[in-house]
């Protein structure tokens, strides 16, 4: 169950890297942080809809972990093999295109395409501290945590 576990995080944080695409210059995202992060966790309201107790439970826990990796191992792994596979489906799909989110997220990057930053990594930070103080954004939240991660990690 664990190896099934790893195989699907990395299908999870490439959906999540696909969120965040802002180019360096002047900065004019670094000023619309909140308005970003409302528009962003607007696009997990349905997604979030869907998902059981337990697995809303454990993005939020995602969501605020120092090392979001392993704690969604951790949760991974005290959820039934059954809820596990369908958990991973649910995730994945985020990436899907014909996915509500993915959706979203492309009306997100037309309206805020133009927009720059001087630090992408700073801004991404910002956006998920912005994003932990929703409550209706735990997933979106948890995506973007889960991204920050891998990006420290490399």
């Amino acid at each position: 169950m664990i190896c099934t576990m790893k195989r699907m995080l990395p299908a999870i944080l490439l959906s999540g890297l696909s969120i965040i695409l802002f180019s360096c210059g002047s900065g004019s995202a670094d000023k619309k942080v909140p308005e970003l992060a409302n528009d962003m966790c607007g696009c997990f309201d349905k997604f979030q809809q869907g998902l059981t107790s337990e697995g809303k439970e454990l993005m939020k826990e995602v969501a605020v972990s120092g090392d979001p990796q392993a704690t969604m191992v951790a949760g991974m792994s005290k959820l039934k093999p059954e809820d596990v596979l369908e958990f991973g489906k649910k995730m994945s799909s985020i990436g899907d295109r014909s996915s509500e989110v993915y959706k979203c997220m492309e009306a997100f990057d037309k309206k805020h395409g133009k927009e720059t930053t001087k630090d992408k990594k700073a801004l991404t930070e910002k956006l998920l501290t912005e994003m932990q103080g929703k409550t209706n954004c735990p997933i979106g939240a948890a995506i973007v945590n889960l991204s920050l991660a891998k990006e420290r990690a490399q």
